[in-house]
């Protein structure tokens, strides 16, 4: 898939430190990204890369200890809604009906009650939950709580949409139909898109591109254009080139995963 136009996101020489009760913790040391506006980069790594530290620094969580982000070219300083963040756990309020939580953020920006309304059931329609507008979230399975995590994030617009392995603690078919739901809201929508996950076969459905970060300090160790056809489903897992892209990542992030276990055992 062609990408056209500047960086929507630029991550430039950043390096992250912590303290610890070990010391200083370098999670990430001078890692450099750029995401070009309308792509879908998915990074995977080994389990302490700093996929969620880079994540949490986009969104304005965090700042760099060295180096910066900007987004549309501008420093990213701190929160912004131009960025909407999916996290694993469905951070929905439970007080609120499916409606209510997709409205929320709409009603923060004082959108009129009429407009916010029918924007916010769009895309509960577009999600696959039309019909459940006046349920509560305690109702709800768990896919269906990340569809209307989804919804509302969709429902404010935001120029990225940064995704923290959002399906890991779905069951394995309610996955896959979120997976495919996803790739055809990114396809309708062309929203920038930043996507964690552990799973390989979830990258390669989703992205257009996918980074592998290297063990700790986190930096990129590939990246690689993902060139399987679109629409996407899972029929595209029975291609050779799906198989060969699938080999090339799992090589590249198992050399990670023995490195960090090197380092743990040091």
């Amino acid at each position: 898939m062609d990408t056209l136009g500047r960086a929507k996101i630029s991550v430039q020489a950043v390096t992250k430190r912590f303290s610890g009760k070990r010391g200083q913790v370098t999670a990430l040391k001078e890692l450099s990204l750029d995401v070009q506006d309308g792509e879908f980069v998915v990074i995977v790594g080994a389990s302490g890369c700093g996929k969620t530290t880079l994540l949490n620094l986009v969104a304005g969580f965090e700042k760099p200890s060295q180096g910066r982000i900007l987004l549309d070219e501008e420093p990213v300083t701190g929160i912004t809604p131009e960025c909407g963040m999916i996290f694993q756990q469905y951070a929905l309020f439970p007080w609120k009906t499916v409606q209510a939580n997709v409205e929320f953020g709409l009603k923060m920006k004082r959108m009129p009650v009429k407009q916010r309304r029918e924007r916010a059931a769009r895309f509960i329609d577009i999600v696959g939950l039309k019909g459940f507008e006046k349920t509560y979230p305690h109702h709800l399975s768990g896919g269906m709580k990340q569809r209307v995590s989804i919804a509302r994030s969709l429902a404010n617009d935001p120029k990225v949409m940064l995704l923290d392995e959002p399906f890991a603690a779905l069951d394995a078919m309610t996955r896959q139909v979120l997976q495919e739901q996803l790739v055809r809201i990114y396809e309708k929508h062309r929203k920038t898109i930043i996507f964690i996950t552990h799973s390989i076969d979830e990258a390669l459905l989703l992205s257009s591109r996918i980074v592998v970060m290297t063990a700790r300090p986190g930096r990129i160790a590939q990246d690689i254009v993902n060139d399987l056809p679109h629409p996407r489903n899972a029929t595209v897992q029975l291609s050779s080139r799906y198989m060969d892209l699938k080999r090339t990542i799992w090589d590249s992030v198992q050399a990670e995963v023995m490195k960090s276990m090197e380092v743990e055992a040091d």
